[in-house]
């Protein structure tokens, strides 16, 4: 495999999807940094907004292809 050719059509598709959707990566991703943070990890309610936020922006992802919502059927992320 030459450094541009990828040969896994998940892993293909899934890169596509990434640079269609490169801000909502960009802002699930900061949140993610943010959660590692120590003064994050210390204040629970943020924790829980931040995992909120980042369902919200996966669910933003999903509705743009067509697909259910991440918690459907499952409850909200609050109830988790």
């Amino acid at each position: 495999m030459d450094a541009g050719a990828v040969n896994d059509p998940v892993l293909e598709l899934a890169l596509r999807h990434a640079r269609e959707q490169r801000d909502e990566i960009t802002l699930w991703l900061a949140a993610q940094v943010l959660m590692s943070d120590d003064v994050a990890l210390a204040d629970d309610a943020l924790q829980d907004r931040l995992l909120i936020l980042q369902d919200r922006i996966e669910n933003m992802m999903r509705a743009r292809y067509g697909l259910p919502d991440r918690d459907a059927g499952h409850g909200s992320a609050r109830e988790r």
